[in-house]
């Protein structure tokens, strides 16, 4: 099975370890309340790599808060795909679907 830490960088640690060394920057910056200085490139980093971890790190995050919504927001539940009463999204692919339809929350995200 293939391990990031076993894939050596250019720089002699592994990728593991530098996306440690960036969310240790992270980490240290999100309660700042400097929204700029969290989201700004740390001194030393690679741009990829900075972004790459980001990236991840979103991912999970969003993927965790979407985890415990699937509990409480099903079809019947959550009909319609909304942000707020002001707003709601419809789906189309562009492909098949051209014209923007309802549907339910859960089916809009899959």
């Amino acid at each position: 099975m293939w391990k990031p830490e076993n894939i050596p960088s250019e720089e002699g640690f592994s990728f593991r370890q530098q996306g440690r060394a960036t969310q240790e920057d992270i980490d240290a910056t999100l309660g700042s309340g400097n929204l700029r200085e969290a989201v700004k490139l740390p001194t030393g980093e690679d741009l990829n790599e900075w972004l790459a971890v980001n990236t991840v790190d979103f991912f999970n995050q969003v993927n965790i808060l979407y985890g415990t919504l699937t509990e409480f927001c099903t079809s019947s539940t959550c009909p319609t795909m909304t942000a707020g009463p002001k707003y709601e999204y419809r789906w189309a692919d562009g492909v098949t679907i051209t014209k923007p339809i309802v549907v339910s929350a859960p089916q809009y995200v899959e």
